[in-house]
């Protein structure tokens, strides 16, 4: 007896799994067999009342919940999960002080009246601690969460602490960071466990209590070879994107045009290519993750693309065009730049009416010379591929919507002489790349072979008369100009569609371009139909194999391929036969009427220089379309329900890699197609892309598009199943899972459980069978078709009492059965939180629900569809068949699909049990089956997105201001502010660090200052202030045209500007201002202005345009700086939380201590008695404490009065004078010795002195 019980495996599945608790002995295949024979089929689906059980997987919950206890099983991964982990090892809490000085100014004399000093001390706290994540060893931590917070490397690294990851590897060594707290020899290794170990976190965020740390960690489980192992060469793309492929961190801002036409920065900084928490640029992370996924990788093909302005031949004209013009934006540190245009004068990409661009701009010269650069420096081999778009919507007159290169069609030979060789055209545009450098670095050295064009079959296939293909030769003019420009080193060839590379109504019209000397290998963009139109239910590896050789393009075409009408057999004749790329290779070509073409066989080689499907059911059927509802040419394969699945792309590329594999292997085959490109994969970074909504407008085409990343690189079910078998005792031997395709995302054992009821899950979630047959278990998927048909005459009797029926049907009534099915799961795309897709019936009596909880990562679509078969199956299943076989059909065994016949009704059913009875009959069980129930598809209802990709860690800058004292300052130390300024959003706070000893080029030690979570107001001044010499009355002259970085400002009443509101720096003045005017986006005009303010007068006339404008309250952070650091640089970082010293920019500053400079003296006034002696008098002023209460004088704030008067003759000081007093004598004698004679005028300079600062602010007068 055989039963179809996943239960069947008995006590040889039914051992313990789970972390702590594996000890599993082996158990021979006669008791999988025998102990548990239809216990869990039998009892659940054939006994009276017919229902799937409630099946609860581990809590999803405590997969995210972080604790530290003794003894906790360890979760066991396969592929992707999200786990909180076991705190294992952790430090006392570590306190550091901090103490912090801030300052609020008021009004009063002197422009400064009272304010406010205080000094707060605040407390930061750290955490050190390490944590196991997972049983055995993975292969990468992919993102951490500290609460519902994603974390970038910087901020596990904050503070200079340090972050190790230990992968499990069972040769792994202690952590240096738990050897250093201790002591080396003390420390477990945790061999065969992965674990992190954080040092130093922040906790400043988190309430200065330890956050819960999450992980998503990856563990590849699948056989060899794979399919990633099978892809050897890749496109790459975007090839549109102006920064896409930038080794610099490229940031992009708004920016401002003064009076002087000087661009300034306003607005906060947005990344452009780093939208990924490894802060490195997205290609950079996406080439990583590209080697990672595809070990035997060998060649990529690079993809950059120019815009084409029409799909009429005539009409078109080519560029390299930018997403936005200067005017409003620009980037920094690197400018777009390509073939001679900058962001001013080059085209942009259209816009459709939704405000969403058609594309992104052309990749920046210097990006592209350093991908390629890059891949080269990674082993890589390098073929450049310039690539065609025609930017156009369908609102222009005679245009379509994103329309194929391959529409590009000319009306006379003319046409074509225009297109390639016109000021814009296509000559140009391969050429530049031909022939580009950047800073001496050729892209010819750093490329393998250049594409000269690709897919312009409506070029190419354009006859002028008597078989003249004028693109043809303008193709082969282009190439022997491209070899003068590249070398011989670099391979030559053309990317041909693949209805584009054999011939044009019987005439081989491409051949004297694939003659050409210049041209090295035959390019074909081999997107064949595959599978004849089926649904994918009906498609498998076997097939796909089978009909490369086969059907369409090989057997007949339709003399309209579109509409599928009037099939044409080739007779057995390949000669015409597209799909048979290996008869072309491998023939001499003749034209009609006998002329040879010059075509040789296997006179060169042939690449598939692009190949791939689809990630939808039936994309072998079409691999040519794609999805895409802003472009004319947005299609689904024939035979398709348009369902996301990603094992039916799986499934085509590993089929294809090994059919064509396979044929190249062949003897005198080696250059049939050595060279496979798959498209593609993408240069931005997975999960990034597409998960970031808000940043990339063609998210919504990565679910069923011809990507790869985040595609590939998962573990697969038979793997996951053999090494759950394996974990339990049993040999490779003993089992088959080899039917077991299916990608897995991610699985989790995350308590103590049994081999079976892991296995059950994922029997629920995939849907397969176990059998036992043949002395091994065989796991067999569902949806196979019948595998025999049996007729009623064949159908033996069963024997029951006086009853002789052949065949009985029992069914299930339906109050007995579910009406809903609800699937709980762990959605990646919202970052592992879990959701639920559910399947209900509406027109049916039944009331039962059922629950099925997996710790199984999918997505949406295949949840629902878990949820929608599962609830079909349920109620097909309801009836049930009993019946007997005889001995000719010894062959059918448990999971077959057969269909018998009884009453000329075909009843198809899946054979549950077969009792093999002693005369050679079989006792049959079967369940009623539609295998179509296996591609059943209905849109998801989709889970809400929480928790977003985070947030990225901003920058922070800081300019530090030598300003003059406020009222409120007091004390011999000086006063630096720090204007801390936050370049990006989600900024929550920055920490200021001084290097005493030369910063990162001296002994880069740094120590924290102070902390803020406030944003300094920082903008640029427009036009140049006018002069102000009225002394303290409003300015009602002059205004101030202020774009600000962030943040707003306000008007202020009259009173509230006397008392110090509004105050800020321009240049070296400060001045106050009443009212704020918004005149468009963070732009203000600032009037009725308070100028000169805090002593500042004499800076009134020194204004150009384009000035720093700071707003000067309580955002400033107030440093205090001892005398003796005056006139040194000192090093400076703003560090942003959650950012590192290290990743920080410095900047250096020297402060002079304006704080303690004495303000001028004013009211400077001379009296000469009648022998000429001067008397100069004057009245000092304070520069604290300077409100005027007493109504005797203000404060002296110096350690003693003490005056130096300069006497000046032009620009010549000839004497000095002293004073302790606010007067002093000049006597005549003196004038006669300085002037030769007593003068009538005198111009004089005098200065208050501070015994720490100096010289303050000459008061100048002529007396």
């Amino acid at each position: 007896m055989a039963s179809i019980a996943l239960g069947a495996a008995g006590s040889a599945v039914g051992g313990a799994l789970g972390g702590a608790v594996l000890g599993i002995g082996a158990a021979t295949i006669g008791q999988a067999a025998g102990a548990y024979v239809g216990s869990f089929i039998d009892s659940s689906l054939f006994a009276s009342k017919t229902k799937l059980p409630d099946v609860i997987g581990q809590r999803l919950e405590t997969l995210s919940v972080q604790v530290s206890t003794y003894g906790k099983t360890i979760p066991h991964v396969y592929g992707y999960a999200r786990l909180a982990g076991n705190v294992i090892w952790a430090r006392n809490i570590r306190e550091e002080e901090v103490r912090t000085t801030t300052t609020s100014s008021g009004g009063g004399k002197g422009g400064g009246g009272g304010s406010v000093s205080q000094t707060s001390v605040s407390y930061r706290y750290y955490a050190t601690l390490a944590i196991a994540i997972s049983e055995g060893q993975i292969d990468d931590v992919v993102r951490v969460w500290a609460d519902a917070k994603q974390l970038t490397s910087e901020e596990l690294q904050a503070n200079q602490g340090k972050y190790e990851i230990f992968y499990g590897a069972e040769e792994q060594n202690p952590s240096a960071i738990i050897e250093r707290y201790d002591g080396a020899g003390n420390v477990p290794a945790y061999r065969g466990t992965s674990y992190v170990v954080i040092e130093d976190f922040p906790l400043e965020q988190y309430g200065n209590r330890i956050p819960n740390f999450t992980f998503e960690v990856y563990r590849k489980v699948k056989f060899s070879p794979s399919v990633e192992e099978k892809i050897k060469s890749v496109m790459m793309i975007p090839g549109s994107g102006e920064f896409v492929y930038s080794q610099d961190i490229v940031q992009k801002f708004e920016v401002v045009e003064d009076d002087l036409g000087v661009l300034h920065q306003t607005g906060e900084k947005e990344m452009v290519n780093m939208n990924n928490f490894q802060n490195v640029p997205d290609v950079t992370l996406a080439i990583d993750q590209m080697l990672e996924a595809l070990p035997n990788l060998e060649w990529v093909g690079l993809v950059v693309s120019w815009m084409g302005t029409s799909k009429h031949c005539a009409d078109c004209e080519i560029f390299p065009k930018v997403e936005y013009h200067e005017q409003s934006a620009t980037t920094s540190p690197v400018q777009w730049s390509v073939a001679g245009y900058t962001r001013n004068n080059a085209e942009v990409v259209l816009n459709f009416s939704d405000g969403t661009p058609t594309y992104g701009g052309t990749p920046t010269d210097k990006s592209v010379v350093q991908i390629a650069s890059h891949l080269k420096s990674k082993g890589l081999n390098v073929m450049f591929y310039p690539f065609l778009q025609i930017d156009t919507i369908n609102t222009m007159a005679g245009e379509d919507d994103k329309p194929w290169r391959g529409r590009i069609v000319p009306d006379a030979a003319s046409d074509v002489a225009t297109f390639f060789n016109r000021s814009n055209g296509y000559n140009r545009f391969i050429r530049h790349y031909a022939q580009l450098a950047y800073e001496g670095v050729a892209l010819k050295d750093n490329v393998d072979a250049f594409i000269i064009g690709s897919e312009m079959v409506g070029l190419t296939g354009y006859d002028a008369g008597g078989h003249v293909y004028p693109a043809v030769s303008q193709f082969k003019s282009l190439a022997a100009n491209v070899r003068s420009d590249l070398g011989g080193n670099v391979m030559i060839g053309y990317a041909a569609d693949w209805s584009e590379y054999h011939s044009t109504g019987g005439w081989f019209n491409m051949d004297p371009l694939w003659t050409d000397s210049n041209i090295d290998f035959v390019g074909i963009d081999a997107y064949f139909p595959i599978t004849p139109d089926l649904p994918q239910s009906q498609i498998d590896e076997n097939k796909i194999k089978e009909y490369w050789e086969k059907g369409e393009g090989w057997d007949y075409f339709y003399m309209d391929s579109v509409a599928r009408t009037g099939l044409t057999s080739y007779g057995g004749d390949p000669t015409y036969a597209w799909k048979n790329v290996e008869h072309w290779w491998n023939t001499d070509h003749v034209n009609p009427g006998g002329g040879a073409t010059g075509w040789t066989a296997k006179q060169k080689p042939i690449w598939f220089t692009e190949y791939g499907f689809p990630s939808v059911d039936g994309c072998a059927n079409q691999p040519n379309v794609f999805y895409d509802p802003k472009s004319v040419e947005s299609f689904f394969p024939r035979g398709s329900k348009g369902r996301i699945d990603f094992q039916a792309q799986r499934q085509a590329l590993s089929a294809t890699e090994d059919y064509l594999e396979a044929r190249n292997q062949e003897s005198g085959n080696e250059g049939l197609i050595p060279h496979r490109f798959v498209w593609t994969w993408d240069g931005r970074p997975f999960p990034f892309y597409p998960d970031l909504r808000e940043v990339w407008a063609d998210y919504q085409l990565w679910p069923t598009g011809h990507w790869i990343n985040g595609k590939v690189g998962g573990s697969t079910l038979g793997a996951i199943v053999a090494e759950i078998l394996q974990r339990a005792g049993l040999q490779a031997s003993d089992y088959d899972v080899s039917r077991l395709s299916h990608t897995v995302d991610g699985f989790i054992i995350d308590s103590q459980t049994t081999a079976r009821d892991a296995l059950e899950l994922l029997k629920i979630a995939f849907f397969f069978d176990m059998i036992e047959a043949e002395g091994i278990l065989k796991f067999i998927p569902r949806g196979q078709a019948s595998s025999a048909s049996i007729e009623e005459t064949k159908l033996l009797p069963i024997a029951d009492g006086n009853i002789r029926e052949h065949f009985e049907i029992v069914r299930t009534q339906e109050l007995d059965m579910p009406n809903r099915v609800t699937v709980t799961y762990l959605n990646r795309a919202n970052n592992y939180q879990s959701a639920t897709q559910f399947s209900q019936r509406q027109t049916v009596n039944a009331k039962d629900h059922i629950s099925v909880s997996f710790p199984i990562v999918m997505s949406d679509q295949y949840a629902k569809q878990v949820a929608d078969i599962s609830l079909y199956n349920a109620w097909i299943s309801r009836v049930t068949y009993n019946f007997r076989l005889p001995p000719e059909f010894a062959a059918v065994e448990p999971g077959d699909v057969i269909a018998v016949t009884v009453n000329n009704v075909a009843h198809v059913m899946r054979v549950a049990s077969a009792t093999m009875e002693r005369n050679g009959s079989q006792q049959i069980t079967g369940i009623a089956e539609d295998v179509s129930t296996y591609d059943f598809y209905t849109p998801p209802g989709e889970s809400p997105l929480g928790g977003g990709q985070g947030v990225l860690v901003p920058e922070s800058d800081v300019f530090l201001l030598d300003l003059p004292p406020f009222p409120s300052d007091t004390g011999s130390d000086g006063i630096m502010r720090a204007a801390v300024l936050a370049l990006g959003d989600g900024w929550e706070g920055a920490s200021l660090y001084r290097s005493l000893d030369g910063g990162e080029t001296g002994g880069n030690n740094f120590s924290s200052l102070a902390s803020t979570t406030a944003k300094a107001i920082k903008g640029i001044v427009l036009n140049a202030i006018g002069d102000w010499d009225a002394g303290n009355i409003f300015d009602t002259t002059n205004t101030i045209s202020v774009s600000l970085l962030s943040g707003q400002l306000s008007s202020a009443n009259e009173l509230a500007l006397l008392n110090g509101a509004n105050a800020c720096v321009i240049g070296n003045e400060i001045i106050q201002f009443q009212q704020a005017t918004l005149t468009g986006e963070r732009r203000y005009t600032l009037s009725h202005l308070l100028r000169g303010r805090l002593g500042t007068e004499h800076e009134t006339s020194t204004h150009v345009a384009g000035e720093n404008f700071f707003l000067l309250d309580s955002s400033l952070l107030d440093i205090a700086m001892p005398p003796s650091s005056f006139g040194l640089q000192r090093h400076y970082k703003a560090v942003t939380f959650g950012g590192t010293v290290a990743e920080t920019s410095e900047k250096g500053f020297t402060y002079s201590g304006k704080t303690l400079r004495p303000l001028s003296p004013v009211h400077i006034q001379g009296e000469r008695d009648g022998s000429d002696n001067l008397e100069i008098a004057w009245i000092r002023r304070t520069r604290i404490g300077g409100e005027w209460r007493d109504g005797v004088d203000v404060p002296l704030a110096e350690e003693s009065e003490r005056y130096e008067i300069d006497i000046l003759n032009g620009t010549t000081v000839v004497r000095t004078l002293a004073a302790s007093t606010p007067s002093v004598i000049y006597f005549a004698a003196d004038q006669t010795t300085d002037f030769g004679s007593p003068q009538s005028e005198i111009d004089v300079r005098i200065y208050q002195i501070s015994t720490t600062y100096g010289r303050g602010v000459p008061g100048i007068e002529t007396v």
